[in-house]
């Protein structure tokens, strides 16, 4: 009986192929003008697409190179950093040892034209792909510099640009403190060289705020150095794709007390590292709960250079936590706007969840999506009128080197305590992101240290409660233990 239902099954699904392979036919032999059926197919796929889970997609060529790129963590390009501020480009920065670092582009040098042809109002996603292309290949740039009477027109080689996972690195006194911005596949390797970079330390803070996550196979390298050997990092739960993950043999940072920040935007390849280190009494999770982002997707490729990225699996954390938040099927907008991801939950919403327990001090954990932190940092504890984005700072910055550039800055103040104490902002913004514009420009002076010095420890919460806790090793043991 099963195998008539399992035929019938296949057939019906057969017919329904046939049936789309027929419209395009007739449509091509029959309709009344010429049909471009590509417009026409991608709409079916997006159309189809849509009513499955929320992170399956249809990319286009751009979108599928781009994905490559980022989970390489390299591409091919000049190595500038830009925003678009008004309607033109505007360089942030450059990346060390690239193409535009050794023609001397500067922040704040407006980029105008590529290829002689001018680029005002164009997106930073149009200019990213006139300026990438292969190794060896040159492009032509003009550029306008304050102080400069004439157009500067520069010619770039292409070249590998190292796309760093790893985007602050320092120390708060004997603690260490690493922020990763996403999952590429030589972020491991990465980590371990800022960690070394850091000199001896006593506990060590790993910030995930706002990670989105990238390949599985980077998240498993990384959460590796901190498990030792038989510890489970993660499992996969799907019709054709079910494996276990675990350590082969001790990581090479397995003993070091840890802390790990996460947020609302902290997705993916972040929720496998902190379910791991959370399931495994590794560390102590500080911030807001996690995205919930919890699907495998493998990517197919059409012969256009077009794709899918196709949910495959579920993946579970070592207890057995499926991080995957609730959704119906093709209703991505609502599962998207769900902003009660990041609220506190109450003592009653809590009792509605599954409950699991870790696997060494046996402390209760929870399911139903996400990872619920240890230490819990309200969203409203950041109080300013108007959550300050990173597109706000990045705009004050531009803004603010149109008048001064950062070398005078560092003339006038060769510390960052001498900055932090005399420099002022003559804006009218919330105490909160007068700090945060501040931190930002003696970051970029004076290095990431100075980011914590001006803003972090004064204005971060959920960094301050970390730090408290990475200093004290009887603090981070009574939380493993299941006291907060």
């Amino acid at each position: 009986m099963m195998c008539c239902w399992v035929a019938n099954a296949q057939q019906h699904h057969q017919q329904q192929i046939q049936k789309l392979n027929q419209l395009y036919s007739y449509l091509r032999s029959n309709y009344v003008d010429e049909v471009d059926l590509e417009p026409l197919v991608e709409e079916a796929i997006r159309a189809t697409i849509s009513e499955l889970d929320p992170h399956s997609s249809y990319l286009t060529q751009e979108e599928m190179a781009n994905m490559r790129s980022h989970i390489r963590g390299a591409f091919a390009g000049v190595g500038i950093r830009y925003i678009q501020h008004n309607d033109t480009i505007v360089v942030r920065s450059t990346i060390p040892h690239s193409p535009a670092a050794s023609a001397d582009i500067r922040p704040n040098d407006r980029i105008t034209a590529v290829e002689g042809r001018s680029i005002i109002g164009i997106t930073t996603d149009s200019l990213a792909t006139l300026l990438r292309g292969d190794v060896n290949t040159k492009v032509e740039i003009a550029i306008t510099r304050r102080g400069e009477p004439n157009t500067l027109r520069i010619r770039l080689q292409r070249d590998i640009i190292e796309n760093n996972a790893i985007s602050s690195a320092f120390r708060i006194g004997d603690i260490g403190y690493i922020a990763v911005s996403h999952f590429s596949k030589p972020v491991a390797a990465e980590f371990l060289a800022a960690y070394r970079g850091l000199g001896d330390m006593k506990s060590l803070i790993v910030d995930l705020r706002d990670n989105g996550g990238g390949a599985i196979s980077s998240a498993i390298d990384l959460t590796g150095l901190f498990l030792k050997r038989g510890d489970v990092i993660l499992s996969t739960e799907g019709r054709s794709y079910n494996a276990v993950y675990d350590k082969k043999r001790d990581g090479a940072l397995c003993d070091i007390p840890l802390v790990v920040l996460i947020n609302e935007n902290s997705a993916s390849a972040s929720e496998i590292f902190a379910g791991a280190i959370q399931d495994h009494d590794r560390g102590v999770i500080v911030g807001r709960r996690s995205y919930g982002k919890g699907l495998i997707q493998r990517v197919v490729e059409f012969k256009d250079k077009s794709g899918l990225c196709i949910t495959i699996a579920r993946y579970k954390t070592p207890s057995g936590r499926i991080i995957q938040r609730p959704y119906c099927m093709g209703e991505t907008e609502e599962y998207r706007s769900d902003s009660m991801r990041y609220k506190e939950p109450d003592r009653s919403s809590l009792d509605t969840l599954p409950r699991f327990k870790t696997l060494n001090s046996e402390r209760v954990v929870y399911g139903g999506g996400g990872i619920m932190p240890d230490i819990y940092i309200q969203a409203d504890s950041l109080r300013h009128d108007r959550p300050i984005t990173q597109h706000d700072v990045e705009h004050a910055v531009v803004a603010l080197y149109d008048r001064m550039s950062a070398e005078e800055l560092r003339m006038l103040y060769s510390t960052p305590e001498e900055y932090a104490e005399c420099f002022t902002l003559d804006v009218e913004l919330s105490a909160e992101a007068l700090a945060i514009i501040k931190a930002q420009i003696a970051m970029e002076i004076y290095g990431t240290g100075a980011y914590y010095h001006i803003y972090g420890h004064n204005h971060d919460e959920a960094l301050r409660r970390a730090t408290e806790i990475a200093s004290s090793t009887k603090e981070m043991q009574r939380i493993l233990q299941g006291d907060k």
